[in-house]
């Protein structure tokens, strides 16, 4: 099997979250979901690329974990707010969390639990991302999110990992939902400004990463929802002509380790279970 278990400690994170205008709702459910982690020993660091009332719906939750909100004039370059959050960062690990997405509550436990004997990982949790594909969220049944992964395929009623993951991995490292060590963050200078709107920066940073002696994995134990948002709003349609630097796609050498899905089965049993019974059944394309 692909999926090997992991064992659960408490090392102290700081969880990054870039949002950025109108995403005030979805950054509030975030939080929300964070208020339920099984892991208590975390702080949390907003990065808002020019939002009207971030500050505002996140205050309340400082009841909860520290809480640090950095607001800046909008440029749409989310690689400039992971950067200005990780600056800032005193946890031992960076998670960084998209403002859309909606962590299960034992995600930051297992970020903790590999990472703490694992420092040369860099871990990409399952995350739906395939647009087409709808369902009412797990945790907030009026507020529909992707659920659907399509870095994994569904056979014989089981989750199994795209075959695609296993060839170039820094290729499949989708940032809304990763964790690393401070210390290769450190290393790799942090992502790099020049990637503007969306997409393209996070694979820059994990091919990077790579070539740095670290390694791309996934872990299910860190699932989460997506919340659908306008696919029209100009930070993802910021035109391709004017963009300082675009990720280019191209043969690379083959890896220098063997990529993994990581997780306890007890992950996998809940996700599976969730897909077939909350997921699957209420979407028409399942």
């Amino acid at each position: 099997m692909y999926f090997t278990r992991v064992h659960f400690e408490m090392l102290f994170l700081s969880v990054i979250i870039c949002t950025s205008q109108g995403r005030e709702s979805y950054l509030e459910r975030c939080l929300s979901n964070l208020t339920q982690q099984t892991h208590s020993n975390f702080e949390v660091i907003i990065a808002d690329d020019g939002s009207q009332n971030g500050i505002a719906i996140a205050k309340p939750f400082s009841a909860y974990f520290p809480l640090r909100y950095l607001h800046r004039k909008p440029d749409y370059c989310v690689s400039r707010s992971r950067n200005l959050a990780a600056a800032q960062a005193q946890g031992e690990i960076l998670v960084f969390l998209d403002g859309d997405i909606l962590l299960n509550p034992q995600a930051l436990a297992a970020y903790s639990a590999h990472l703490s004997f694992r420092y040369q990982d860099l871990l990409y949790g399952y995350v739906g991302y395939l647009h087409h594909l709808q369902s009412p969220s797990f945790w907030f049944p009026g507020v529909q999110v992707n659920w659907w992964d399509s870095r994994f395929e569904w056979q014989d009623n089981r989750l199994v990992p795209n075959p695609k993951l296993f060839n170039h991995a820094y290729e499949m490292a989708w940032a809304g939902n990763f964790a690393i060590y401070r210390s290769t963050y450190l290393l790799l200078k942090g992502f790099d400004e020049a990637f503007q709107g969306w997409g393209g920066e996070d694979l820059d940073f994990a091919e990077r990463a790579v070539n740095q002696g670290r390694e791309v994995h996934f872990l299910l134990d860190a699932w989460a929802e997506h919340q659908i948002h306008d696919r029209e709003e100009h930070f993802h349609r910021w035109p391709e002509d004017i963009k300082k630097k675009k990720y280019i796609f191209r043969p690379h050498p083959p890896l220098h380790y063997t990529v993994r899905v990581k997780g306890s089965s007890e992950a996998l049993c809940d996700l599976e279970n969730k897909i077939r019974t909350h997921y699957l059944p209420q979407n028409c394309e399942g």
